[in-house]
């Protein structure tokens, strides 16, 4: 019971920022939360548009329970143990694994420095996987005048300034929280208190994110019809 509360309550800080940079408002003043977002809508669009609420959380649940148990368990577990390890200690050591044993004082700080190696790791690999590499040309008309063509070089320029910036945020967000969540094991001592929080983290920011692709769907249905409306009522006049 302490665990599943404690899951619950160290939720909501990443939920309500995270919830805060995606809002609209924020998304149209700043660069960083727009690119923030592209991807998150990148990922909804690709893989959960069109499921069902049981598809939806069974995936968010699986994803939660398989990443937790992979970063935290298996990496972050690991790495604190080689830390703390007394066989490496009492052997030839080499590289950060020896600090513990020359430096009695950093043995405490290993779980913590596991976490942050962890969550260094998680962002990388985020970054490999979801980078895309860039195109080698763009097809695109050329304009005949010399106003159009400074308009479409800047426009390729914004183009690949965002396109970066989805390359860094995106993957440091994810670091961000992976470190979150380790230094909340640390804390709880219970694998299913960092579970907790990555699925209702999980699901309330990507709930959020499909309905929010809903409506700015709905709405521009309603514009759509408005303007044929409006252009059925014109026609009608003039005849």
């Amino acid at each position: 019971m302490e665990a599943i509360l404690s899951g619950i309550g160290f939720a909501m800080p990443p939920m309500m920022a995270l919830l805060f940079i995606l809002d609209d408002e924020v998304v149209k003043l700043s660069p960083y939360a727009r690119a923030i977002r592209d991807v998150e809508d990148e990922e909804l669009m690709n893989f959960f548009l069109g499921m069902s609420p049981w598809q939806f959380m069974l995936i968010v649940i699986a994803g939660s329970v398989g990443e937790e148990v992979f970063y935290r368990v298996a990496v972050q577990g690991g790495l604190a143990h080689v830390f703390l390890s007394d066989t490496c200690q009492s052997k030839d050591t080499y590289g950060v694994v020896s600090l513990t044993g020359i430096f009695p004082f950093f043995a405490p700080f290993a779980q913590a420095f596991a976490a942050v190696l962890t969550a260094a790791l998680t962002g990388s690999m985020y970054y490999v996987n979801s980078s895309r590499q860039d195109p080698t040309y763009v097809v695109a008309p050329i304009p005949h005048s010399r106003h159009a063509r400074e308009d479409m070089k800047k426009c390729f320029a914004a183009w690949y300034e965002r396109r970066q910036m989805k390359k860094i945020y995106s993957p440091l967000l994810e670091s961000l929280l992976a470190l979150y969540l380790g230094f909340e094991w640390i804390q709880t001592n219970n694998i299913l208190a960092p579970i907790i929080t990555h699925a209702i983290y999980s699901a309330v920011v990507l709930g959020h994110g499909l309905w929010r692709i809903h409506d700015h769907r709905q709405k521009m249905r309603k514009r759509i019809r408005r303007v044929q409306r409006k252009e059925d009522t014109e026609s009608k006049v003039e005849h």
